[in-house]
């Protein structure tokens, strides 16, 4: 097959781009060429480099390239095959326009492949430059990490490939938030008819009303509003003043906005893109930037979580809803915007909220927040509760971990099964025999062979007698006395599966508060490192959220749903990657995961296997890759972050 010339245009190119030589692609797997862009064939299509023009082989290059405004922003899939194996990085997504990736090319590069959606369906993808980095300027660019670059460096002197390169990416992946907007500037561009066709039929689309609330408000800011639905690239539209009277067909799409809130060119046909995509949704809320000038940042917003709107309405009014969710609204002109998006939120369905991910808003004033306070806290009569904690010797962790949860837990109605993998240390079988001997809630189980933390939870499970299940670390203390209360509280919902909670470093920082998929190339805990009261990226570190995963150091989950899904897989993920797993095959079965924040202990991270952060990547290496295999298409996007987002750092940061 002839290989032809990626589309070019679009973006006014910087001169390192114009510079460099056009990159072409032809289809590889599950995708066709179209005439005015391509067809995927599968949630995975696969396109070629013709060749390895722009990758030289153990060079750094820099890589940048666009997508669609009207497709559903992505991260795409780089792959580097070797012979026939390959490697994999996952990029930055163009949610602004243009994205732009800085990695190494490994030496033994053959053949090169991009999947740049995970939908079936019309996309547009091009790329716009591919250029080599001289070494001074990978250093240079690296050097805003000193830490990772000082790793990256002594990898590469000692050989250790795969730890330099898992080091370079956080090196060169993650910019700070202060630098948006000349991180921004680099990557917006003109809107380009050739390029962002419209995915749906226009002609048959429904209308976009601007509900503009004027009260109190500027002739100017009024204009402003007007001005920003006016210049749509979306031919539809229409903008009212709370006073006018507006008449609203059920089909109708309406933006409640405040005088002198100004549209993105592009906001109204997103949203219309997004409900065709998704009929389902009566919502869809979108990102927002606030400030000006130098001070100019995103609000960049996770996917639809039910559990994070109820203690805080982290949408504001960057929202469009179904003309039709009004009908049964009785004072929806009179609220106010802020009010009316929260209200409406509040009321719908998990399953009929969507996002977004892109910057469409620039607020004349910030949303009017809403937090409510909750007591989140179990109260009806209390189920049988089983905890399990698999354990060999170490009996300066187990000890603690045991007495704070015998003597601290206020729950009435639970038992403890520790799943002794071979320990051999007197003091461990004397503290054990101990316990079992004074406290009737504590049974022994005796487990031999290679450590399995799959199949030791599993056994433990099997053992207990309780009909929810906790997870728990031979390394952890508990700190929230009524934690078992508290992870109850949304355990018990019938749509939740795995709870999990706000866990310390024993100096009080923050290890987790949930997992990120795809965050270092596979999975991560994003939030971990800042001080306990930190409220986080969207107050995620304080107030409990949907999230993808929570860590198996402590985990609930009822046992119904545990053993729908099958346990732990002892098989393929023996230590590394189960708990992860387990979530991901809860969701499947439609069961979301949740991380109370309000539920405190302490965990020393790995410290019974001897500190994770140090081991060498070869290390566990066949069960991440098993993991990675199994859950590719989620990992590359995680629908409780954001594709605006570095995955190389533990905080908010741009890519």
């Amino acid at each position: 097959m002839l290989c032809a010339l990626a589309p070019q245009g679009g973006a006014e190119l910087p001169p390192s781009d114009a510079a460099s030589d056009p990159i072409s692609m032809e289809p590889a797997r599950d995708v066709r060429r179209e005439q005015d862009g391509f067809l995927a064939l599968s949630q995975e299509p696969w396109l070629r480099f013709c060749g390895l023009k722009g990758f030289p082989p153990g060079r750094f290059v820099e890589l940048r390239y666009a997508a669609s405004v009207y497709d559903a922003p992505v991260r795409p899939i780089l792959r580097f095959w070797i012979g026939e194996e390959f490697k994999e990085h996952i990029l930055p997504s163009p949610c602004e326009g243009v994205a732009l990736w800085i990695g190494r090319v490994p030496c033994e590069t053959t053949a090169v492949w991009i999947s740049p959606t995970n939908r079936s369906g019309a996309f547009s993808f091009r790329i716009l430059g591919a250029r080599p980095l001289g070494r001074i300027e990978a250093l240079r660019k690296a050097s805003a990490a000193p830490k990772r670059l000082f790793f990256a460096l002594s990898a590469d002197m000692v050989g250790l490939t795969e730890e330099a390169e898992l080091n370079w990416r956080w090196a060169l992946g993650a910019a700070p938030m202060s630098t948006y907007p000349s991180w921004r500037a680099a990557r917006t561009r003109e809107s380009d008819p050739d390029f962002d066709r419209p995915r749906s039929e226009w002609a048959k689309a429904p209308k976009v009303v601007a509900l503009v609330d004027a009260r109190g408000a500027s002739p100017r800011d009024i204009e402003t509003t007007r001005e920003s639905v006016a210049a749509q690239t979306y031919p539809h539209c229409a903008v009212f003043t709370k006073t006018d009277g507006a008449q609203l067909d059920a089909r109708d799409l309406v933006l409640p906005l405040i005088a002198g809130d100004r549209l993105a060119p592009d906001a109204c046909a997103c949203f219309v893109e997004h409900f065709a995509r998704h009929p389902q949704h009566a919502i869809a809320y979108a990102d927002e930037t606030v400030g000006e000038g130098d001070a100019l940042r995103p609000i960049y917003k996770p996917g639809w979580s039910p559990t994070l709107h109820r203690f805080e309405n982290y949408v504001g009014r960057a929202a469009c809803v179904r003309a039709s969710l009004l009908a049964g609204e009785s004072g929806w002109i009179e609220a106010g915007a802020d009010a009316l998006i929260d209200r409406l939120l509040s009321r719908a369905g998990n399953d009929v909220v969507g996002a977004v991910r892109r910057p469409l808003f620039r607020l004349a004033r910030a949303a009017s927040g809403r937090r409510t306070t909750i007591d989140a806290v179990f109260r009806s009569p209390p189920p049988a509760v089983t905890v399990v904690i698999p354990t060999r010797d170490r009996i300066d962790l187990l000890a603690p971990c045991l007495d704070s949860l015998l003597r601290k837990s206020l729950y009435p109605q639970f038992d403890v099964i520790v799943v002794d993998n071979d320990s051999v240390e007197p003091r461990t079988q004397a503290l054990l025999h101990g316990l079992q001997a004074q406290d009737p809630r504590l049974k022994v189980l005796r487990k031999s062979g290679a450590f399995n933390f799959s199949a030791l939870c599993n056994a433990g499970a099997v053992a207990g007698r309780g009909d929810y299940l906790i997870f728990l670390n031979n390394d952890t203390e508990v700190v929230t006395p009524d934690w078992i209360e508290r992870l109850l509280f949304f355990a018990s919902a019938p749509d939740v599966g795995a709870v999990g909670a706000k866990l310390l470093y024993p100096g009080g920082r923050v290890q987790h508060v949930g997992v990120v998929l795809g965050m270092g190339g596979v999975a991560g805990h994003f939030g971990a490192g800042v001080n306990e009261d930190d409220r986080g990226w969207m107050s995620r570190n304080v107030l409990p959220h949907d999230v993808s995963a929570v860590t198996g150091a402590c985990m609930m989950i009822e046992r119904d749903k545990f053993d729908a899904v099958g346990g732990f897989d002892e098989i393929n993920l023996p230590v590394e990657l189960n708990d992860v797993d387990l979530c991901l095959r809860l969701a499947a079965r439609g069961w979301r995961t949740i991380c109370h924040t309000q539920t405190l202990l302490i965990h020393r991270q790995s410290a019974s296997r001897g500190g994770g952060a140090l081991r060498l990547q070869r290390v566990y290496e066949t069960e991440r890759r098993a993991f990675y295999e199994r859950w590719r298409a989620v990992i590359r996007d995680d629908p409780h972050f954001h594709p605006g987002l570095s995955l190389y750092a533990n905080s908010e940061a741009l890519p």
